[in-house]
């Protein structure tokens, strides 16, 4: 971030904007990085810098050459003291000719012991412009031109009345930024959606550069999530009167800004990732997050440790593994207050009961080493089976295509937004066709697949499957027809296909 003075911004009521760069328009970068070449005088730099400054520009030119300045190291170069060369002259009075100035510095150089140029070149080498780069700063243009584009962001955001930004992750290290700022927020629901508003500087008694600093350093952390939008007011001086603008930005402009470490996943716990990994790999049609959503919970707020989500319905889990008194009594008071179901996982070491968490929204599923996955499982299908209930009322209301003789009900679930459960158990009432795994086969279909099967002489199964196929069908409608498979050995060669007396 930058100080106020170099910060560009366009102002277009009721909105302001920075004046981000392009990370491909690095003409006036590149000209700057060379500037920062190993060995130059931090002076001589400042001067050329300068150079490249012009009316509508020099802004620009020193927010840049700032964000090099800070990643570049400089040393101070000299074989002897600087301090003891200009007291050593110093005290020898002033010269007045080119003549005495040079006797003074042979007899200098004869008192150090270093030849005249050193004793030229030490007499100001500490002082901060001579100082030369050790260290070239290891950046591309475009790098820098995001860096850049961040820093009028976070210097913009000195003026904020107020902050208020939503993502689709990255809540918990964002949360825990924000109280480790010391900054001020409320959770906000609108229209289903969850939004933080955090307290900007100026909305203070007393505007501190210490708390504009803490909010301008959570931007970072919120673009780290996956998407975001951010929405702030703005109070900035026009013709010397305060007026307020709304400054809006999303992750649609992530391409401006740093690359950032994406959000990788990790467990508090043992327990946490032992649950992952067990019900991934016994429900794969459930999709597990980790720290899906920011939950309000009274005037604090909750994210809960896990969602298992299905076409929209989710399932939270929180798991409680450890424990303070203090921590215990701030978890019972937040899943009290919450309006969502919650399933809380509790060790049994923790002294806590059912009677802890007093509400109707919580049930309570105790663990010793690991998470029991059956009360998990057995809640799922609770919701499963609601779901279908409402996916199979949905599907009575509507007609259903059935475009083909041979219709996969997952393709009809997909267009419909329904499990393929609700499709299966709709069409088994139908009279214009059967289910068969997977499939609905209309009753035409059937007809005329049994009489081919009746006519063919070799009822060999591979033979059979060769009929099967070319309507699409599998084996498993043989019993459906009335044909059952004999196998006399493995090999499917042996098998046979006969009809079964009824």
């Amino acid at each position: 971030m930058f100080s106020r003075d170099l910060l560009v911004t366009r102002k277009r009521r009721p909105y302001i904007t920075p004046v981000y760069i392009h990370p491909e328009e690095t003409g006036l970068a590149e000209k700057i990085i060379a500037l920062y070449e190993k060995g130059k005088p931090k002076g001589t730099i400042d001067e050329e810098t300068v150079l490249l400054e012009t009316h509508s520009t020099f802004k620009v030119v020193r927010g840049l050459s700032e964000l090099l300045r800070r990643r570049t190291a400089f040393e101070a170069e000299y074989s002897i003291d600087p301090q003891a060369v200009r007291s050593f002259l110093y005290e020898h009075g002033f010269v007045t000719t080119e003549e005495e100035r040079n006797n003074l510095l042979v007899m200098t150089s004869h008192e150090f012991g270093v030849p005249v140029e050193d004793i030229e070149s030490s007499f100001w080498a500490d002082r901060d412009e001579y100082q030369k780069v050790c260290r070239a700063p290891d950046i591309s243009a475009s790098d820098l031109v995001r860096e850049y584009n961040l820093s009028l962001t976070q210097t913009l955001l000195f003026d904020a009345l107020s902050l208020e930004f939503t993502t689709t992750g990255n809540y918990q290290e964002i949360l825990r930024s924000i109280k480790y700022m010391g900054l001020m927020y409320e959770i906000k629901t609108e229209n289903d959606t969850m939004k933080i508003q955090v307290t900007g500087p100026v909305s203070l008694f007393k505007k501190t550069k210490k708390y504009g600093t803490s909010l301008a350093k959570i931007i970072p952390t919120i673009m780290k999530a996956p998407s975001w939008d951010i929405r702030a007011q703005i109070e900035t001086e026009v013709a010397g009167e305060p007026r307020i603008y709304i400054f809006e930005l999303s992750s649609s402009k992530k391409e401006f800004f740093p690359e950032v470490d994406e959000h990788t996943e990790h467990f508090d716990s043992a327990v946490e990732e032992d649950f992952v990994k067990r019900f991934s790999s016994l429900r794969k049609d459930w999709e597990i997050k980790r720290e899906p959503i920011i939950l309000k919970a009274g005037p604090s707020a909750m994210i809960p440790d896990f969602s298992l989500e299905r076409r929209g319905e989710k399932c939270y889990i929180e798991i409680v593994g450890f424990w303070t008194p203090e921590y215990l009594k701030k978890k019972t008071e937040k899943v009290t207050s919450l309006k969502e179901e919650i399933l809380l996982c509790v060790n049994k070491e923790l002294q806590c009961t059912r009677k802890d968490f007093k509400t109707k929204n919580v049930d309570i599923i105790f663990y010793d080493k690991q998470v029991p996955m059956r009360p998990i499982l057995d809640r799922i299908r609770k919701i499963e089976s609601e779901q279908t209930k409402k996916e199979k009322e949905k599907l009575q209301n509507i007609h259903i295509e059935l475009n083909g003789d041979v219709v996969s009900l997952q393709d009809i679930a997909e267009a419909h937004n329904v499990g393929i459960e609700a499709v299966q158990e709709i069409l088994k009432k139908s009279e214009q066709g059967v289910v068969l795994k997977g499939t609905f086969v209309k009753n035409s279909v059937l007809e005329e697949v049994k009489i081919a099967l009746e006519g063919l002489e070799d009822m060999r199964l591979s033979s059979v499957k060769e009929v099967l196929e070319g309507y699409g069908l599998n084996e498993t409608v043989l019993k459906r027809l009335g044909f059952e498979v004999q196998w006399n050995t493995l090999d499917m060669e042996h098998a046979t296909v006969k009809k079964v007396d009824t």
